[in-house]
This record gives structure tokens, C-alpha cells and sequence, in this order.
């Protein structure tokens, strides 16, 4: 992965071959946590075809037991540990390269976690209607010219945009 500065939002045209980045990463990550794996899925925008995305890899996973995770394994593939997100329960690894630049992003959830399945949801809508992502793409190309060294202000501005598409999928549509 090319990957991105810290803090900074630099977009990118999708490249096919991220599928098969997630591949090895799912592969790596899967012999890392072994047996505690429930599911795993590529999210984010690299996940979806056809759209500019920041060049960083998203993977979720869906653990057994937050407990029974192997941190230190994760440390020993070169993934730093970010700490918890209290709201969601996700515990939160960054892998990256010399100069601070990110290249995957990793969050481990518990079972049944609401906030990883509006993330493979979101994807799924996405890959399914290019009508919306072509949609989310032009906005987040605006976005990035709005906010290129705020990427907290650029994902919070994207954040209506997603709980809509999220409240489509999951066949409750607001304001309809």
C-alpha cells in the first residue's frame, strides 16, 4: 500500500490490485489472531470499486474475544496498537512505514459489534449501486481539497453520507 501521512487526507484513483492486498493482509492477519477470527472483511474505501480512496488498507475483524487477542502478535507483524474506541468496542492497529505513513488500518470488534456491520454494509450498497458510489466519490474528492490536513473534519463531514446509505441497506431509509 502507498499509504498516507498521519492526519492528512491524500486521495488516490481505486487500483484493482488492493483486492489482492487484502488478500494477504486477511491471510496475515487470520495466522495472527488464528481460532479467535470470526469474520474478517476488507472496508473503507479501498474496498470499493471504482472510487478515490486514501491508500490505506481497512480491515475489520469480528474476534470471539477481545481479551483473547494476540497483541503482541500484532506487534510482532509490525502493527501498533492505538487503544480502544469506548463507543464501539473497537481495539485499534495501525501498520505503517518510515515517515509516519499509514498503510492499514485494523479493527478488531466483538461479536455482533453494530458498527462493523455498518461498515461491510456500507461497502456492500456501494459495490452494488455505482450510482452512490460515484456519489461518495466526488464528495470525497471535494472533501479532500476542503480538509488535506484534517482527516478527523474530513470523515465527520463524510458522516452524514454514510448513515444514510448505512440506514438504506440496513432497509430503514430516513427521511424518505
Amino acid at each position: 500500500m502507498l499509504g498516507v501521512e498521519k492526519n492528512k487526507v491524500a486521495l488516490v484513483p481505486h487500483d484493482e490490485g488492493w483486492a489482492d492486498e487484502y488478500r494477504l493482509a486477511k491471510d496475515e492477519l487470520e495466522n495472527i489472531l488464528g481460532g479467535n477470527v470470526a469474520e474478517i472483511h476488507h472496508v473503507g474505501s479501498t474496498a470499493i470499486a471504482g472510487i478515490s480512496a486514501k491508500p490505506i488498507l481497512d480491515v475489520a475483524i469480528v474476534v470471539k474475544s477481545v481479551e483473547a487477542i494476540d497483541f503482541a502478535g500484532m506487534e510482532a507483524a509490525g502493527y501498533e496498537y492505538i487503544g480502544e474506541r469506548i463507543d464501539t468496542g473497537k481495539h485499534f492497529f495501525v501498520r505503517g512505514k518510515e515517515g509516519g505513513i499509514s498503510t492499514h488500518h485494523v479493527g478488531c470488534y466483538p461479536e455482533n459489534s453494530e458498527n462493523c456491520e455498518s461498515a461491510v454494509l456500507f461497502c456492500n450498497y456501494l459495490n452494488e449501486h455505482p450510482e452512490c458510489a460515484a456519489q461518495y466519490s466526488d464528495l470525497k474528492i471535494e472533501l479532500a481539497s476542503k480538509y488535506p490536513d484534517d482527516r478527523l473534519a474530513y470523515a465527520e463531514a463524510k458522516s452524514a453520507f454514510i448513515e444514510d446509505i448505512v440506514a438504506i441497506a440496513k432497509g430503514k431509509q430516513k427521511n424518505a
